[in-house]
């Protein structure tokens, strides 16, 4: 009886919405499969795999499936070309598990009513232990899901919880955002949640989930998770008694209204930043997950791909931070999926997992449940690969060259705008529409993207774009003609009422510099390629435009893995062209065990120390370097150059007393004085202590810290002043290292020890008399850089040190970009698992 009244709301809802055409298909599977083709996963007939959340276990050879039944399965195969999966199950008695990790040996999901840690103790690969992480929030009503991100940089779970029906909040929380902490703390984050479904980052870190159309929301979006904003729907504005740290909207919202006018009466409003108009783009989007692939999923690496429950269909979105505020487009991707989706995984190879069920709601797909795997063919489609937002327009950036002649007449343009009602009841039509009208079509040199300018652009307006006749150079059409922008903000526009955050986080190019507002598409490495070296090609970020230059050569702490790991988030996250200059062998292999003794006659070699003229800035971890006069030349011309320096761990000693020194006019200059300290000694126990980071306290606000709260790692506190050289005074103290009493991250603090600083920034003025910023950390061993804070205070100081303070945003990601598993310190190579290596194995 129990499962009998489960089931009877979901037959009469499915029964309503029955009634109402699902929505047309685009018509364009037959083109998208040329590009992207469709790969059916095998299911047992068995099971009923009705997927509701994926993950890639740490082999990469395994894929983790939660269903809506409760259950977890661990397939092999599926990665496969002609995939053949065998299916285990490991964990069942669940309840609509709507999100899943893997991490430190468990696995995390959310359910309904909570955050599990599941743990196979055995190592039998089936769950032992079932432990409750979080339960903070009410469950009474079979509809009210909650649905669970991946952790965080910083180890969170974001969980986006459903109203009771969808209409009401019967209990604690239903219609909010709660963070839950690594170990189990509830943080409330915004209000006004109606049914959410996806949730996670965007393409620079910042949390979003996906929406469904209904009460106070005209159509499916995508939005941001404000802390302290309130996404649209007031009947979960009970539960603020339970939430101390954020305070509760004066006002509600009037309806009916428009969106735009309410977010100038309610502040805690948080406008849609992507809406996906309805049954054209999406009936009830589900699971989105960014393009990290490297390019093995075709042109649109950092996009967000998102699917629909309903229409069986998968788009991509882009996002932008303009005024302050998140906006975007959706565009459509492919069609043609056998079931309702709900979740959607990037697999090792690049492919895109997809999966769910058509049980509860109506949906277009023909069968029960069904997994399918998304394959690019390795061709390129002419597809609109961005809409950005202009002062004057819209710049349209395309997946490859298009016909000059074409592309530069603005008739080529369709465009229409609409906007949604903003009220209690269901959905909502299409509203005030208008037509605005391209005037002038600019198109860029390589082809590659066109700037168009409008009249009549409506802020607060879907601005819906119709490309039918927009041809290649090669007189290809579009695979997909439309694109659909929503305009919360005009660029430079600051609303009286709405005021503009100072932050200009920005994907892909509103940071405000004009470098950044050119395509990083197909923008040009300052560096050519080399089996020598590793060059990364800044994606969109405010770091367009500026080249960082990583120089691992040290012997002990595994920089040839931390440096290239650290391009990447440079690169992936914040825009930075990044190259990687390593310390090799006389066969040109990366050998961090070449340690040449004073009496040496060698010399080390650092191919490519000539591009550090190309450098706006130098990142610095190497340890007693012995090079060639014209290498010497290369770095000490950088230590005059005004650019910012980075110098990390054994970088300040860098540099072997027995070589070439750095002279400042006739004076010989140490790295001490350089750097305002060098290495005297381990004052942690050396391999034995670890280092806790303690802010010091008039430091706090400091740039370099912002958003740094934890500061942790397994190597040790370096002594770098004594009485006789003690703490200069052009430094600025911002860390003290406290000793641990072991290597675990939990250790205790070892009191004998006292903190000594180990971290600090200066200026230094070289030859030619311009100061150049250098921030100087003790920390910065490969395992040092697992930790987010010590990753977030590296990158805060670049932007600091090339004067882009006013870009430092806490919520900028600063998560490891792929897989990372460093090896330990020291000096054991053959145990360790240390050999020279050619340099793209660190790629």
């Amino acid at each position: 009886m129990l499962i009998i009244l489960k089931v009877l709301p979901l037959l009469a809802a499915s029964m309503l919405l029955q009634q109402e055409p699902l929505g047309e298909y685009w018509g364009t599977a037959e083109e998208e499969a040329k590009y992207y083709q469709l790969v059916d996963i095998p299911l047992p007939d068995d099971l009923a795999i009705e997927a509701g959340s994926f993950e890639v276990m740490p082999d990469k050879k395994r894929l983790a499936i939660a269903t809506r039944r409760g259950d977890i399965f661990l397939a092999d195969g599926v990665f496969d070309e002609h995939p053949e999966p065998k299916f285990h199950k490991y964990a069942s008695g669940l309840d609509e598990v709507f999100g899943m990790a893997y991490r430190d040996g468990s696995f995390l999901v959310t359910q309904q009513t909570e955050v599990t840690r599941i743990t196979d103790v055995d190592g039998d690969d089936r769950a032992d232990r079932f432990e409750t992480l979080a339960d903070g929030w009410g469950f009474r009503n079979y509809h009210e899901f909650a649905f669970g991100s991946k952790p965080d940089p910083e180890g969170n779970i974001w969980v986006s919880l459903c109203l009771s029906k969808s209409y009401h909040s019967w209990v604690p929380f239903r219609g909010w955002c709660l963070k839950i902490t690594p170990e189990g703390k509830t943080i409330p984050v915004c209000s006004g949640i109606r049914s959410p479904c996806g949730i996670g980052p965007n393409e620079t870190g910042e949390m979003f989930y996906a929406e469904s159309q209904g009460p106070w929301n005209g159509s499916c979006s995508l939005k941001v998770l404000q802390t302290g904003g309130f996404m649209g729907h007031p009947v979960s504005f009970n539960w603020y008694d339970l939430a101390p740290n954020l305070a509760k909207p004066e006002v509600e919202p009037d309806t009916p209204s428009r969106l735009e006018t309410e977010r100038k009466r309610v502040k805690e409003l948080v406008p849609y930043a992507v809406v996906f108009p309805y049954k054209r783009m999406g009936r009830s989007i589900s699971g989105f997950e960014v393009n990290r692939t490297g390019g093995k999923f075709g042109p649109f690496e950092n996009q967000i791909f998102v699917s629909d429950f309903s229409l069986g269909v998968i788009m991509r979105a882009t996002t932008e931070k303009v005024n302050g505020v998140w906006q975007g487009a959706c565009y459509p991707f492919r069609e043609g999926f056998d079931t309702g989706l709900l979740a959607v995984q990037f697999t090792p190879n690049g492919n895109l997992i997809s999966g769910g069920t058509n049980r509860g709601w109506p949906v277009r797909g023909p069968k029960a449940y069904a997994i399918q795997r998304l394959d690019w063919t390795g061709k390129v489609p002419f597809e609109i690969h961005t809409v950005n937002a202009k002062p004057k327009g819209f710049k349209l950036t395309f997946t490859k060259p298009v016909d000059p002649n074409v592309a530069a007449n603005p008739d080529t343009y369709q465009m229409k705008t609409f906007t949604h009602v903003y009220r209690q009841g269901y959905g909502s039509p299409e509203v005030d529409q208008t037509e605005p009208k391209v005037t002038k079509a600019t198109v860029a040199e390589d082809g590659m993207s066109v700037l168009v300018e409008v009249d009549g652009l409506v802020q607060g307006h879907v601005h819906d774009f119709f490309l039918p006749e927009m041809r290649s150079a090669e007189t290809e059409r579009l695979v997909h003609a439309n694109a659909y922008y929503t305009l919360n903000e005009i660029p430079g526009k600051v609303s009286t009422d709405q005021p503009a955050e100072t932050s200009m986080q920005a994907a892909p190019v509103q940071s405000g510099r004009q470098a950044q507002a050119d395509s990083t598409m197909q923008r040009k490495h300052p560096v050519p390629e080399s089996d020598q070296w590793l060059t990364y090609s800044g994606k969109p970020g405010p770091g367009a435009g500026k080249h960082v230059v990583l120089i691992a050569a040290d012997q002990e702490y595994r920089s040839e893995q931390s440096m290239p790991m650290l391009a990447k988030v440079l690169a992936e996250h914040h825009g930075f062209d990044c190259t990687v200059l390593f310390s090799t062998n006389k066969d040109g292999l990366v050998d961090p065990t070449i340690d040449l003794k004073r009496d040496s006659k060698e010399f080390h070699r650092i191919p490519g120390l000539e591009h550090l003229a190309k450098a706006d800035a130098m990142v610095f971890l190497a340890r007693n370097m012995r090079l060639d006069d014209a290498s010497t030349k290369h770095l000490y011309d950088f230590f005059d150059s005004g650019k910012p320096m980075l110098v990390l761990r054994t970088g300040n000693h860098g540099i072997a007393p027995w070589s070439k020194q750095y002279m400042l006019g006739d004076q010989k200059v140490s790295l001490q004085q350089l750097l305002g300290g060098t290495f005297r000694g381990h004052h942690g126990g050396w391999h034995r202590e670890a280092t806790r980071g303690v802010i010091v306290d008039s430091q706090k606000s400091h740039p370099v810290l912002t958003g740094v709260a934890d500061i942790w790692g397994p190597s040790d506190v370096y002594r770098c002043h004594t009485d006789k050289s003690p703490f200069p005074a052009d430094c600025t103290k911002l860390v003290l290292g406290q000793p641990c009493q072991d290597l675990n991250p939990d250790s205790p603090p070892n009191l004998k020890k006292e903190a000594l600083p180990i971290a600090w920034v200066k200026k230094w003025k070289g030859n030619k008399g311009i100061e150049s910023p250098i921030f100087h950390f003790t920390m910065g061993s490969a395992r040092d850089f697992s930790n987010a804070g010590v990753r977030r205070m590296t990158v805060n100081a670049l932007y600091w040190g090339l004067g882009m303070e006013s870009e430092i945003d806490k919520n900028r990601s600063v998560e490891i970009v792929g897989e990372y598993q460093p090896l330990k310190s020291g000096f054991n190579y053959p145990k360790i698992g240390v050999e020279p290596r050619k340099a793209d194995f660190y790629k």
